[in-house]
């Protein structure tokens, strides 16, 4: 995945794009738009956010990958977070 990793005297940045391109490795150049990258997961008590993995190519849903990021405080305020973020969120059991 595509993202920067880097420090300041205080803090560890993280920088992940917000949107990929999607790939069809069956049309010529293979570019067929872009989608989001990331996408937030509750699985459970786990919950957090994950890089989505294209699927559009073979006719399918996307999936996501394992958590990179996991949450550790309260559904309502994940939930929340994700709204401010506008990040898409799946339910998953």
């Amino acid at each position: 995945m595509n993202q920067t990793i880097y420090k300041t005297d205080k803090e560890l940045i993280i920088k992940i794009p917000l949107t990929q391109k999607r790939y069809n490795p069956y049309m010529g150049d293979g570019h067929v738009g872009e989608m989001a990258n990331i996408i937030a997961v509750i699985d459970g008590h786990d919950m957090g956010f994950c890089y989505r993995i294209d699927m559009d190519y073979k006719g399918k849903s996307d999936q996501w990958s394992d958590f990179f990021f996991k949450w550790f405080n309260s559904q309502e305020s994940f939930e929340q977070l994700c709204k401010e973020l506008a990040v898409d969120l799946v339910y998953y059991n």
